[in-house]
């Protein structure tokens, strides 16, 4: 029988800076242990947030639908961890522990599936990134303190690099360097160089800057919403870290502040101090977890728990006004064209969006005939999901 598909629901990060009447920052801030990098913050444009409901009926006056990729069947997929496009190729990392690169008609090109014991086989995925710089696919291996590189091409195995330390929840690669976002540091609490939560480091292996220190009450809070902090924007890499609300600009020579996202009734710092029940944070009126953090063109897309719910938010940054923030799944069926579960990334002046097949099947389900053809005969117990593309109306 088929392995049983889980709901993929792709929701990072907290809130909890200051709002955006607060005292100007510096032009200038540096937050390392010595005064080379930089966090620039005089460029940081303030997004206010209200709610609105439950439902926004008018996504096609703002994203029109461009195309689809049905993925092909085999493998057959469990859940979507991650995926990044690049070059015309779709990189997906799989929670069954592989990585599967399709072209953009959907067919397989290759399949990293290495678990096992022997030369270019890993334990298991536990972070990775793309290097086009040297066509390489690296895997982070915990269990195995490795780093692992394969074919970006062809997914051939390379080599197998030590990696230590640290112990990263996720890793990104951008503008020439790798990025590790560095949740805590209970297995390196000597080397105080790895205390902060964004590592910097040009050849994967020597971490070379660093931003972020921990704070004892985030180190001593086991819970994080935020399963993802770097956002692949294409020709941008985002960062919005854990118990944060600004979205940073990253760079291998400095990072930017650009966006500070002011949620309504943010979560406080207390609870985080007193570590409060995870599922009493997210069924409680407090906002926070921002996920999701996508921009193309002038509109910036993003979500975050709120009231027991995914809140999704649509802003337009050019006009500085909130277009939308609604429940982003309901019980209630969508009719709204485009179908639209999430935005997962931007890919050459396009969102894109994830759309599984238990969402597909909802939506057909409750509304049958509403759809494109490519979703008709849809079988969500033997098909992969589909990744639907949106540009922005003008």
């Amino acid at each position: 029988s088929r392995r049983q598909r889980q709901m993929c629901i792709r929701d990072r990060g907290m809130t909890l800076l200051a709002s955006c009447n607060r005292p100007a920052a510096n032009k200038k801030e540096s937050i390392y242990h010595t005064s080379i990098p930089l966090v620039i913050t005089d460029q940081v444009q303030c997004i206010p947030v209200h709610t609105d409901g439950d439902y926004f009926n008018h996504v096609e006056d703002y994203l029109r639908t461009v195309s689809y990729v049905k993925l092909a069947s085999e493998p057959l997929l469990t859940r979507i961890n991650d995926i990044h496009i690049i070059n015309e190729k779709i990189y997906v990392w799989d929670q069954a522990d592989q990585i599967v690169c399709y072209d953009m008609q959907g067919n397989m090109i290759f399949r990293i599936h290495g678990v096992g014991n022997g030369p270019g086989e890993y334990s298991g995925i536990h972070a990775f990134a793309l290097n086009p710089d040297r066509a390489e696919v690296v895997i982070y291996d915990n269990m195995r303190i490795s780093l692992h590189y394969y074919s970006m091409l062809n997914g051939k195995y390379l080599r197998t690099e030590s990696f230590p330390k640290p112990n990263p929840s996720e890793m990104a690669f951008f503008d020439g360097v790798y990025f590790y976002n560095n949740r805590d540091h209970r297995n390196y609490p000597n080397d105080n160089s790895l205390h902060y939560s964004l590592l910097v480091s040009a050849d994967g292996l020597k971490m070379d800057k660093n931003y972020f220190p921990h704070n004892d009450a985030e180190e001593k809070y086991i819970f994080s919403p935020s399963l993802q902090t770097f956002y692949d924007n294409d020709t941008t890499l985002y960062y919005c870290k854990n118990f944060d609300n600004t979205v940073y600009q990253l760079g291998k020579d400095s990072i930017k502040a650009r966006y500070r996202i002011d949620l309504p009734n943010p979560l406080p710092f207390s609870k985080i101090e007193e570590r409060a029940n995870e599922w009493k944070l997210i069924k409680s009126d407090y906002a926070f977890g921002i996920s999701n953090v996508y921009e193309c063109e002038s509109l910036l897309y993003f979500r975050f728990f709120k009231s027991g719910y995914i809140m999704a938010a649509l802003y337009d940054l050019a006009k500085n006004e909130q277009i939308c923030c609604v429940k982003a799944m309901q019980d209630s069926p969508r009719l709204t064209i485009p179908l639209i579960n999430t935005i997962d990334g931007v890919y050459k002046g396009q969102f894109f969006s994830i759309l599984s097949p238990e969402f597909i099947d909802y939506c057909i389900t409750k509304c049958p005939g509403e759809y494109p053809a490519i979703f008709q005969q849809y079988d969500a117990q033997s098909e992969n999901p589909i990744i639907a593309f949106y540009e922005v109306v003008k």
